[in-house]
């Protein structure tokens, strides 16, 4: 039993290291982390219901399981080394269902965050708020830099 305890606690090891490497090596990956921090902040400006938050993470959830979905499929392709159209079909249905999550999240967002009464307190609360404007600044460059300046090492084939 201690055996089988260690196994199912060691997989959370494996899984987390692939979820490290597709931060390290997926560009897209590293955009839908920040579009979901940004979000999941965004959400503090609104009184969203319990059912409100479950939509929007699972919506995150949604789309960040597809891309690392996506990866997977892409490593897996990439191990022949060979392109056939099998292979390119594999690889841009992956990416056609990251597509699919990403495009259902962002209808989930407008859903939760297209109240125009609560977008113009935002825009009071900035407009009001220097540090923030700052804040909200400090973040966009941060992403940027995280998003197209990360070092991703050994890029997979195709990329």
């Amino acid at each position: 039993m201690k055996k089988n305890i260690k196994s199912f606690l060691r997989s959370f090891t494996y899984a987390a290291a692939g979820v490290r490497e597709c931060i390290k090596r997926e560009r897209n990956m590293r955009f839908h982390l920040c579009a979901a921090v940004t979000v999941v902040l965004w959400s503090l400006f609104y009184e969203l219901t319990t059912g409100a938050y479950c939509a929007l993470f699972l919506s995150i959830g949604f789309v960040i399981g597809s891309e690392v979905m996506n990866t997977a499929v892409e490593a897996a392709v990439d191990i022949s080394g060979k392109v056939s159209p099998e292979a390119r079909l594999a690889k841009d249905c992956g990416a056609g269902a990251v597509l699919i999550s990403a495009v259902t999240a962002v209808c989930c967002g407008i859903a939760l965050f297209g109240d125009a009464e609560a977008l113009k307190s935002i825009w009071k609360f900035y407009a009001e708020n220097p540090i923030a404007i700052l804040g909200a600044a400090a973040w966009v460059i941060f992403a940027f830099i995280f998003i197209f300046g990360v070092n991703s090492g050994e890029k997979l084939k195709g990329d």
